[in-house]
């Protein structure tokens, strides 16, 4: 038991640091292309990098770069910005159990990290991590490292856009292939009907909804089916008898 408990107390800043070069990897040529197509749209390389410093928001960054492009309003291009994030509530209401004791100080800088990268990385990790406080600081590494990454490869992508004259198309979909990836690595038989369910009410919400809000409404009916379905199936295990006494009744 004590080398388990040993072993644990090593998961902290460093090993979420290490966790988070898988999204490293995956960041890296989506953020470097951002800085360029920035540089191409207008923007110079530090208001790029400021862009991801702040909004560090993916490809919510390359809508924005188009529609300031083509002279969209200041607050058309954050309503827009909200809608296309608005998701991450549900992502972070999911993160909030890991951390029953988090004070207002770790909520705002962990909540800034979040993005569907980090947090599908942060709910397959943080499984296997004991402690409030071995968990806060594992969190921190995962998003500190991808956060990081987006801000410096979007500086460098700046300054290479600012002397290269490159042209890029479809590099927007990586960030997507690269939540694919890690949602992907997150199933189990635990999960995978949930995401079953959501894809379903997805699809058929999207015929029936117009705009995006299909997405939000598809995630928060499965997720709140599948804690259902395993609150019921969690208290078959715990009380069996008193299944087979109103049967029995």
């Amino acid at each position: 038991m004590s080398d388990e408990i040993a072993q644990d107390v090593r998961k902290g800043f460093a090993y979420g640091l290490r966790q988070s070069l898988t999204i490293v990897i995956g960041y890296a040529p989506v953020a470097v292309t951002f800085g360029i197509l920035a540089t191409q749209f207008g923007l110079t390389y530090w208001e790029a990098g400021l862009m991801s410093f702040f909004v560090y928001a993916g490809a919510s960054q390359f809508i924005a770069i188009e529609m300031i492009h083509q002279g969209a309003s200041f607050w058309m291009i954050g309503l827009t910005t909200l809608i296309v994030n608005i998701r991450h509530l549900l992502m972070s209401l999911s993160v909030v159990p890991y951390f029953p004791e988090r004070t207002l100080k770790w909520s705002l800088g962990l909540a800034h990290g979040l993005t569907d990268e980090t947090f599908v990385l942060n709910t397959r990790v943080m499984k296997d991590v004991i402690g409030e406080e071995n968990r806060r600081r594992v969190m921190l590494g995962i998003n500190l490292g991808a956060y990081s990454s987006w801000f410096v490869f979007t500086i460098l992508g700046g300054v290479i856009g600012k002397w290269l004259p490159i042209q890029f198309s479809g590099f927007q979909f990586a960030l997507l292939a690269l939540f694919i990836i890690l949602t992907t690595m997150s199933l189990s038989k635990n999960n995978y009907l949930t995401y079953l369910l959501a894809a379903v009410l997805a699809v058929v919400l999207k015929l029936l909804i117009p705009g995006k809000i299909y997405l939000i409404l598809s995630v928060a009916l499965a997720a709140g089916i599948g804690a259902l379905w395993r609150k019921r199936a969690r208290s078959r295990l715990i009380n069996p008898s008193n299944e087979q006494t109103i049967k029995v009744s």
